[in-house]
């Protein structure tokens, strides 16, 4: 990915000292919508085993003791997304571009677990801003135009979200169910993918023009860290809810509510005052989608 971000680089500077028949600036924004692409395993989102949940499955255990087992594959990249996007072209057919991507991810479910005596479910979504530079290059047809973008896809601001429930029926005795909730927080490293789109702009006034957009990204995301920031326990009885001692947030040791992600380390004995290392892991946030909007040029 190094490779294919400096051959953009190279192919955009080459391009600004070459002379055009029409330079301009642009800017465009739009809306879309994402579907996953490239499904491929969760992470385990439970390293304490508070729900009993297996990774990536949904099991039900049956009363006679059975069980159906269902793997559960996808991508965290579903979902909508608004861009603002500034350009420059330094001709009629090629020019670059830097665009804002704000992503709001779909809820999916990661694990989930039912049987008589016990339902738990996680449930996962990414929200935040991603940098793309791309290049832009046309035919510079004078109406229907079409268009490729091919860039880069930087993730710089925003976290995965893991929210978790378990229901244990007459878990604090005959009447009393005990449930759990608890949501967590994933840092991300610096992470780097791959987009494109292939799209037509079409002119509706002076400098103004609609456009239409298929894109694709291909995004793996690297976890730096996670945080348990809201675990509660309590015992529901007639609908009665309180919450049961010593099983809250402030009850946790930090090794088992902070965690950090390393490609290699050595394991020791448990520190309860310090977060605990886990084998790093990676979010795919893969998906094809459909961007529309409006693009407006400032020329000569």
């Amino acid at each position: 990915m190094k490779k294919a971000s400096l051959i953009i680089c190279t192919i955009c500077f080459a391009f600004i000292g070459t002379k055009s028949q029409a330079q301009e600036f642009y800017i465009r924004g739009g809306l879309g919508f994402v579907t996953e692409s490239g499904k491929t395993e969760f992470n385990n989102a439970d390293p304490n085993g508070l729900t009993m949940i297996q990774q990536s499955t949904d099991i039900t255990v049956n009363p006679d003791g059975s069980m159906r087992i269902k793997s559960l594959n996808g991508t965290l990249g579903g979902g909508f997304k608004g861009n603002i996007t500034a350009g420059y072209m330094f001709n009629n057919y090629i020019g670059a571009e830097i665009g804002f991507n704000y992503f709001s991810g779909y809820d999916k479910t990661i694990g989930k677990l039912t049987s008589p005596q016990l339902q738990s479910e996680e449930v996962a979504y990414l929200r935040g801003l991603d940098i793309i530079p791309a290049i832009y290059i046309t035919p510079g047809l004078s109406k229907l135009n079409p268009y490729a973008r091919i860039g880069a896809i930087i993730p710089t601001a925003g976290k995965l979200f893991i929210e978790t429930t378990a229901n244990q029926t007459n878990g604090g005795g005959q009447g009393t169910d005990i449930h759990v909730e608890a949501k967590s927080e994933v840092e991300s490293k610096f992470s780097v993918g791959f987009v494109g789109a292939l799209g037509v702009t079409y002119p509706v006034a002076p400098r103004l023009q609609v456009f239409g957009e298929v894109e694709f990204k291909n995004l793996s995301i690297k976890s730096k860290s996670a945080e348990i920031t809201e675990y509660r326990t309590t015992a529901v009885t007639n609908g009665n809810a309180v919450l049961v001692p010593g099983q809250q947030l402030a009850d946790l040791p930090v090794n088992e509510k902070k965690f950090v992600f390393s490609d290699s380390y050595t394991q020791g004995p448990a520190d309860p005052d310090s977060p605990r290392r886990l084998p790093t892991q990676y979010v795919n946030a893969s998906g094809i989608g459909v961007n529309i909007g409006i693009r407006y040029s400032f020329g000569k």
